[in-house]
């Protein structure tokens, strides 16, 4: 299959997500309007139950509205419904790219279109946001509490060429040093990250790659780092320079997901511990992980 399937998706998906996640490059017009959030909830794959649920929270006119968790108050509602649920664990996570986003925990009990809205505490005037997310009755990629599929996943050739298995510009060997149904034997927690470094669309897949280095390098024997490509013939898109020619992993229908990147946390009994659609940082990996280490 060509990556037109996940790209078209991902492309779609981006475009919301770079309009939220840029400021402009020139100064904001002035205007007599008042000011005014604008809010995304950037969470392709949700069903029923506990979700986290990544939000781009910005200011209309394009400028951004970072790191003010603390005076913004979240709230969602089922469809039809006046019953309003308010989050209680909003947290602003900034990247190293794109400068960051937020994230809530939302528990969502009835299948469909449900309400979002976002307003600030501390300043009446500004407008609240309104957006709205899909549920539906399960998730296509695996949810946590979901058996992982036990995928074969790409392992360093005996040539040592990496480059035939990952499009990341310096791979770190340690990534591809275990399949991952090879992982969930062992008995380990399991980090496993699927993007594509050199043609990732929202410019994150590089730095999250990076993330799982780290990640492996603090928790290094406890658990199992792996970085799965998304395209079959990286080494083949790299020579000829024309990523048209890129065919998907059939290891990324087996996950059922359809855009990228995406990270679980697996614990050692193969069962999804954590979910993360986009990047995600260091710490939020970790909050999902240590519970699930073994005890020293």
């Amino acid at each position: 299959m060509s990556k037109s399937s996940l790209g078209l998706v991902g492309s779609l998906f981006l475009l919301v997500l770079s309009a939220l996640g840029c400021s402009s490059s020139s100064e904001p017009e002035k205007s007599d309007q008042p000011d005014a959030l604008v809010v995304f909830a950037a969470a392709s794959d949700v069903g029923l139950g506990t979700a986290r649920i990544p939000l781009n929270i910005q200011k209309i006119d394009g400028t951004r509205f970072d790191d003010e968790a603390d005076d913004l108050e979240v709230n969602y509602t089922a469809p039809n419904s006046e019953v309003v649920h308010v989050v209680e664990d909003l947290k602003w996570r900034a990247w190293p790219v794109r400068s960051g986003t937020y994230t809530a925990t939302m528990t969502f009990d009835e299948v469909g279109f449900w309400n979002i809205k976002v307003r600030s505490k501390s300043d009446d005037s500004m407008l609240p946001a309104g957006s709205g997310i899909l549920v539906k009755s399960a998730t296509e990629a695996p949810d946590i509490g979901d058996a992982a599929p036990l995928s074969v996943t790409k392992t360093a050739p005996s040539d040592g060429n990496l480059r035939s298995i990952t499009s990341a510009p310096s791979p770190d060997a340690d990534l591809y040093a275990i399949s991952f149904d090879e992982a969930v034997n062992t008995g380990k927690p399991t980090v496993i990250s699927f993007s594509t470094p050199a043609y990732c669309q929202s410019g994150t897949c590089g730095p999250q790659t990076e993330v799982l280095s780290q990640l492996d390098e603090k928790h290094k024997g406890l658990a199992n780092f792996i970085h799965v490509e998304i395209f079959d013939n990286p080494e083949e898109m790299l020579a000829a320079g024309d990523p048209s020619l890129g065919i998907e992993s059939p290891v990324i229908h087996e996950w059922e997901f359809h855009t990228e990147p995406w990270t679980f946390v697996v614990d050692g009994e193969g069962i999804v511990a954590g979910r993360f659609e986009a990047f995600v940082t260091f710490d939020e990996i970790e909050e999902y992980l240590l519970p699930v280490l073994p005890s020293s």
